[in-house]
């Protein structure tokens, strides 16, 4: 079997590749990693985090995880903030130690499956060559649909 050579990412057909994955604008979560209704936000922006061609599909399970993981720190807070608007005898301090420490646990599971996904800061800013120039021609083109969205110039999405 062959092996198939990565193209180039300052290549034409890496931009062209940009400009389809910027119009499509995200992936579709597959139905059996069971992500949360609810987490589809932290879906969308963390799909949007790198170049769409490089997420497999092992990844988008790991992915629909991380997303529902963020959504439970998000009630987590929430939950923590009521427990510490209360005063007096309702005030239970074993109950926000319990609260806090399952959203400092939470954390350490969300960075650590950020960095196994490569949608952390580093992979997304800076430290893997290749992945950045694919995300830089993404955000460019996705730059270039939204100010040229009258209609009048074709793009992949007419």
């Amino acid at each position: 079997m062959a092996v198939k050579k990565k193209t180039r990412s300052d290549s034409t057909t890496a931009v062209i590749r940009a400009m389809d994955n910027a119009a499509k604008n995200t992936i579709e979560p597959p139905e059996y990693a069971g992500l949360m209704a609810k987490a589809r936000p932290f879906w969308d922006a963390n799909i949007k985090s790198k170049s769409l061609d490089l997420w497999i599909d092992t990844d988008l399970i790991e992915c629909a995880d991380l997303c529902n993981n963020q959504l439970r720190i998000l009630e987590l807070r929430k939950e923590l903030s009521k427990e510490n608007k209360k005063t007096g005898e309702e005030r239970n301090s074993n109950e926000i130690k319990r609260i806090d420490k399952q959203i400092t646990d939470l954390g350490r599971l969300v960075a650590a499956q950020k960095r196994n996904l490569q949608i952390h800061s580093h992979a997304t800013n800076g430290e893997s060559r290749d992945q950045v120039n694919h995300n830089k021609n993404e955000q460019e083109a996705r730059k270039y649909l939204g100010k040229h969205d009258d209609g009048l110039l074709a793009t992949p999405i007419h």
